[in-house]
């Protein structure tokens, strides 16, 4: 995930696509540290900052050397509503973390693009 601030999104990238209005459940992205961490108390939906979304081969991946922290990234679902099904997936996405992607998988942290 690269994520950009709206005010600096100007241009339209050749390839690939500037996404925003996402929502983390279950979890939070810190911009400070690029990664997901701990949800904050009492809130299950957190905004994403904007996200440049692009596809890839995994061997272009390996080589372009991104680091998703020590063990590797969490494949998060990016789904169209809060009810999770194939119905409503639209795509997966590899988010930085710094603990294990299993801890993630176990609270459920998925993204939405809706809140109701």
């Amino acid at each position: 995930v690269l994520a950009v601030d709206m005010e600096r999104v100007r241009d339209v990238p050749d390839e690939g696509q500037n996404i925003w209005g996402l929502f983390v459940e279950g979890g939070r992205w810190s911009r400070q540290d690029s990664r997901l961490e701990e949800a904050e108390p009492k809130k299950l939906f957190m905004p994403m900052p904007a996200i440049f979304v692009t596809a890839t081969t995994v061997r272009d991946l390996k080589g372009m050397g991104i680091n998703y922290g020590p063990n590797g990234p969490y494949n998060a679902a990016v789904y169209k509503y809060p009810k999770r099904n194939d119905r409503y997936l639209i795509f997966r996405l590899m988010l930085k973390t710094e603990v294990h992607p299993y801890h993630w998988k176990l609270r459920g942290v998925c993204l939405t693009a809706q809140t109701d």
